[in-house]
């Protein structure tokens, strides 16, 4: 009998929480734009942006994170490696997203959206049949779909013209790329292998919508942004919250190794055996083998990213004039005396390499500073293959 009594009971609890989460949100609910800062992590180095249904008369305080990816996804790192990872919604009560913020020290803002009643609930029901089974994946882009942009989807999609975005924002007038590289001033590694992935699609000038890839800039695009309403047009931010925010401690400078400072130092180091090379009529083809390979290698990357994944970031990338696929085929054909064909080629590459870094020093905005020592050490090395016979 007391078993079933509580099964009843069970029954009824289940069958109450379950008409409270089919109703509509209360007039006391709140939606809300988490903004929250950059990590340590390669992962987290851009921030993160998600959303906030809070209702004190319904207990909901959820947060609506587009920016999960299951670890268990059948060939994961292919996946992502071939830009077809697909991400997923999640969504996570609010007190353990925050915890897990505050344990990485990463400051989180809240922008509380000026909605009336009826735009909170089409924003709730447009999240909760995004969160469905059958909707709950997205093919993740780097640029144009990502946890911001999905956040400003879902609004927009929702308040359509009511939403009154900025024609022209306060950093619309950067590149994706300009825009990417304040985040990895500290990251000198990172920044130097993201600089030889992407190519020349993050070099055009980003609109003001599509500004909102990263979520700082989504946090100024709402900060900018208006909403009609019945009492004329109002900010759509109503109320800004600082919910975290970590003690900074100060931060000694130190000597960081850099690809800067490698490759100039690498440079300096390959003159001097070409100097003594010429000199005393040396012949280092193993250190040519070595240095083309390596080269190839990296420029076989830069196509199998641009025409085997499906990064849109990633195309049309200018690094592989330097970085060259051929140099892998070059380096096993190197020897201590090479046929003409070959010291044509490498003569041929010279030139074009250098004519390249002319072009990005004067006229074209160079990806990356460091590259200019490894250029001139492939242009160094180039021309003395094909002056030794």
């Amino acid at each position: 009998m007391k078993n079933f009594k509580n099964s009843i009971f069970l029954f009824f609890l289940f069958l109450v929480s379950g008409l409270a989460t089919g109703q509509s949100l209360s007039k006391y609910a709140q939606i809300s734009i988490i903004t929250c800062a950059p990590g340590s992590e390669l992962y987290s180095t851009f921030g993160h942006s998600a959303i906030r249904i809070k209702d004190p008369v319904l207990r909901i305080d959820n947060v609506y994170n587009y920016g999960t990816f299951n670890f268990e996804t059948p060939n994961f790192y292919i996946k992502f490696i071939r830009g077809k990872l697909d991400y997923m919604l999640s969504v996570s009560p609010y007190r353990y997203f925050i915890i897990s913020y505050k344990q990485e020290k990463r400051a989180i803002n809240e922008q509380i959206l000026n909605l009336s009643d009826t735009q909170k609930n089409n924003i709730y029901k447009a999240l909760k049949i995004n969160s469905l089974p059958e909707n709950v994946y997205y093919r993740y882009d780097f640029i144009k779909d990502n946890c911001a942009t999905r956040v400003l989807k879902i609004i927009k999609d929702v308040l359509k013209d009511s939403l009154i975005l900025p024609e022209k924002s306060t950093v619309s007038e950067q590149s994706f790329r300009e825009m990417l590289m304040p985040y990895l001033q500290t990251k000198d590694w990172e920044r130097f292998g993201i600089n030889l992935a992407l190519g020349r699609p993050v070099d055009k000038i980003a609109k003001s919508e599509q500004t909102a890839f990263l979520p700082d800039y989504l946090k100024i695009l709402f900060e900018q942004s208006k909403i009609k309403t019945l009492n004329g047009i109002v900010p759509i931010v109503k109320k800004e919250n600082i919910l975290y925010l970590p003690y900074k401690k100060n931060i000694e400078d130190s000597l960081n190794i850099t690809p800067k400072y490698v490759l100039w130092f690498l440079l300096v180091v390959i003159l001097f055996f070409t100097i003594f090379e010429i000199k005393y009529r040396k012949k280092y083809f193993i250190l040519d083998k070595t240095l083309f390979f390596i080269i190839g290698f990296i420029g076989l990357i830069i196509l199998f990213l641009w025409f085997f994944t499906e990064h849109s970031s990633v195309v049309n990338n200018q690094n592989i004039i330097w970085a060259s696929p051929l140099f892998f085929i070059a380096a096993f054909l190197l020897k201590k005396n090479n046929k003409k064909y070959l010291r044509i080629f490498f003569l041929s590459y010279s030139v074009l390499i250098l004519l390249f870094m002319l072009a990005d020093v004067f006229f074209i905005p160079i990806y990356d500073k460091a590259v200019i020592p490894l250029e001139l050490i492939l242009i160094v090395r180039s021309s003395l293959i094909y002056l030794k016979k």
